[in-house]
């Protein structure tokens, strides 16, 4: 199991004072009061079987349950030997009233997993076979109970009955406390009711979503203290997490110390709060997104705004909690996420953040899978008994998902972990790589090389060279070479990774590291790489420049390697090392735009724009003006922007202001002597 219930084998420790006790309720039950020495419940008279308890007392204030001890003989675990365990007092046979009602909910728990076992006996149910049955019998283990068959059903005489009998002793209490809830109001008092074993509660979590939970365990608790007597509530809750390749459950627990001030607060302002019939309905459909999205390997998502929480703070891979405490502030954009629960946990990411007990418990249970899977594949045989590892999650549990999957966002170049409902399939751009203003010939060849892929159809001499397709584009600034590469990638619909200086670093070492890395994931993604100005790294090596040449011949033999599609783009080809020319696929040289590029850029950057456009603009008049493609889709934005402050359409005159705007701009910065220096 998950985590093993030490309440089970909780040490006897001194029985508690009982508070002062409430008036009778209306409909109390009680025999005749009697002493304790005179109380046997061994044997009947008329030779039937022998109650579990008898109640001593004519009034709650002094009611008493009397417990038949331990008979040897019995298969079945006795409620007194229950009751003994679970008070702390193994020894005792004799039970307040006031006691017994501090462990109710630990009672229904009991209850309400007995009674699941024993409904799904007979049956091949999931949730009776992937959960139930482990955990019922986990929890009657430390009692050392084994069922004599798989088809016995788990019976403790009298546990139904005594609880029934104390719900009827505190009827007021009960419906008090149930009244106040609903009213949404609640007090300490109020908490046993609030936790049920089959109401679910929900909490905000460390992640900035709820959680929905189901109650495992829950008891009053009282103890002496130089202070006086110190009361607490405690419970158990669990949820259900993807940890890999497979999902398992995730217990904690928590303590919650009876407060002082004012006796009732809000319950929308406590930390856990019943859901209601329509937030069930949307909790279900969201944890069925989760094993849809999260199962089943990686998976190329879009993500909202405001959804994926990048891990910062890390070194080496490795998270670390205190910092992610601090960071959690989610990324302000929107964004596309390879979601992968299964390399994002190796490499230290979590589904979580934070230091709360739910977030600690997760990291714990990821470590513990991780074991689990070490363990496995060396004895080939998991040992299910030990852990939960579920292929798919049981109907009945869907709805405890965990709110947030392990992902790494191309556009926050970051790993982190993104909420559910923020993700969505991707709405690609198909059409992205007919309007590349580039000629129908140089169009057809790259369609064909990177359709094909990296199929080898001539395999090299040497087995382990893996035949991956390298791209040079070289031409000026704001020709398409970068965007070439985004419409590949929208057309085969697969992710895009921008490699960057910074993240390679200018270190021989550091730079063999960290490519190999990000081009293993690409190859494992099917992601095609980026590397603009590779300049950069392949300038061509000098006998003064020893940590440069080795630089150079990092990037030559990672290339060389390389099993995926990759993109290098630069305006300086000349400069390039001359051993780069044979590892390259294919070199595309790109020209400046010409009157009919420009014109064809101004159109398609039009095209997109979502507010109304005047029909005075003129296409043509503008590709008169000498442009890039990036400073026309500049100009575009920029008119957008103005357009929209004036609350007017789209015209030739806010676009020619702006040329005007940019073309200033680019005098200035000619006759500025600073900007050569």
């Amino acid at each position: 199991m998950i985590m093993k219930n030490s309440f089970l084998n909780k040490p006897a420790v001194d029985r508690p004072q009982t508070p002062p006790p409430p008036p009778p309720p209306r409909h109390a039950k009680a025999a005749a009061s009697k002493p304790e020495a005179d109380v046997d419940i061994s044997s009947s008279e008329n030779g039937t079987k022998s109650p579990s308890f008898v109640v001593v007392g004519n009034a709650r204030q002094d009611a008493e349950f009397v417990f038949q001890r331990d008979l040897a003989k019995t298969k079945q675990i006795s409620l007194c030997s229950l009751i003994g365990h679970y008070l702390g007092t193994p020894q005792s046979c004799k039970y307040t009233a006031s006691e017994l009602y501090r462990i109710l909910g630990r009672l229904r728990c009991l209850a309400h997993a007995i009674q699941k076992y024993n409904s799904g006996l007979g049956t091949d149910s999931p949730e009776f076979l992937q959960y139930w049955q482990p955990h019922t019998l986990d929890l009657l283990s430390g009692f050392g109970f084994h069922p004599g068959s798989d088809q016995t059903p788990i019976i403790i005489e009298g546990l139904e009955e005594m609880m029934k009998h104390l719900e009827e002793i505190f009827e007021q209490e009960i419906s008090a406390s149930k009244l106040l809830l609903k009213d949404g109001l609640i007090s300490f008092d109020c908490l046993g009711e609030l936790f049920r074993p089959e109401s679910p509660v929900k909490a905000i979590t460390g992640v900035g979503s709820e959680c929905v939970y189901r109650i495992i365990d829950s008891y009053y608790d009282e103890r002496k203290s130089i202070h006086g007597l110190r009361k607490s509530f405690h419970l158990i809750l669990e949820c259900v997490v993807l940890v890999g390749e497979h999902f398992s459950v995730s217990s904690f627990s928590e303590l919650i110390p009876a407060w002082g001030g004012p006796c009732y607060q809000k319950l929308g302002e406590f930390k856990y709060q019943p859901i209601s019939d329509d937030e069930r309905k949307l909790f279900q459909l969201r944890g069925e997104s989760c094993v849809r999205l999260g199962y089943g390997g990686a998976k190329y998502l879009a993500y909202n705004s405001n959804t994926f929480y990048p891990h910062v703070g890390q070194s080496q891979g490795r998270s670390s909690l205190m910092s992610m405490a601090k960071r959690n502030s989610p990324a302000p954009g929107s964004g596309r996420v390879m979601v992968d629960m299964i390399r994002g946990p190796c490499l230290g990411h979590y589904p979580c953040l934070g230091v709360d007990e739910a977030s600690l418990s997760i990291i714990k249970l990821i470590g513990r899978y991780q074991q689990w899977l070490s363990k496995s594949s060396q004895a080939n045989k998991p040992e299910l008994s030990d852990f939960i590892a579920w292929d798919t999650v049981p109907p009945e549990f869907v709805i405890f998902c965990w709110p947030t999957l392990v992902g790494f966002s191309f556009a926050a170049k970051s790993w982190g972990h993104v909420l559910v409902e923020g993700l969505s399939p991707i709405e690609f751009s198909d059409h992205a790589f007919d309007r590349l203003v580039l000629s129908h010939e140089r169009k057809e060849i790259i369609r064909a090389l990177v359709q094909q892929g990296t199929m080898n159809h001539n395999q090299d001499i040497i087995s382990n060279k893996q035949g991956g397709l390298i791209f040079l584009l070289h031409g000026p600034p704001g020709v398409g070479k970068t965007l070439t590469a985004e419409a590949v990638a929208e057309v085969l619909h697969r992710p895009l990774y921008y490699v960057t200086m910074g993240e390679l670093g200018t270190c021989p070492v550091d730079l063999e590291a960290r490519l190999s890395d990000i081009l293993n994931l690409c190859a494992e993604w099917n992601a095609l790489a980026v590397l603009d100005e590779a300049d950069v790294f392949l300038e061509i090596r000098s006998n003064s420049d020893l940590a440069r040449n080795a630089m150079v011949c990092v990037m030559l033999r990672t290339l060389e390697y390389h099993p995926g599609i990759l993109f290098l783009t630069t305006n300086r080809v000349q400069t390039l090392d001359p051993a780069f020319e044979s590892r390259v696929t294919i070199a595309l040289r790109y020209q400046s735009l010409d009157c009919d590029g420009r014109q064809k850029v101004w159109r398609n950057q039009l095209d997109s724009v979502n507010i109304h456009i005047s029909p005075d603009i003129d296409v043509h008049a503008l590709g008169n003006y000498l442009l890039s493609g990036r400073q026309i889709k500049n100009a575009v934005r920029l008119s957008l922007n103005l357009a929209a402050s004036q609350q007017s359409p789209l015209t030739q005159e806010i676009i020619l202001k702006i040329l005007g705007v940019i073309s200033l701009g680019c005098q200035n910065m000619k006759e500025d002597e600073t900007w050569n220096q």
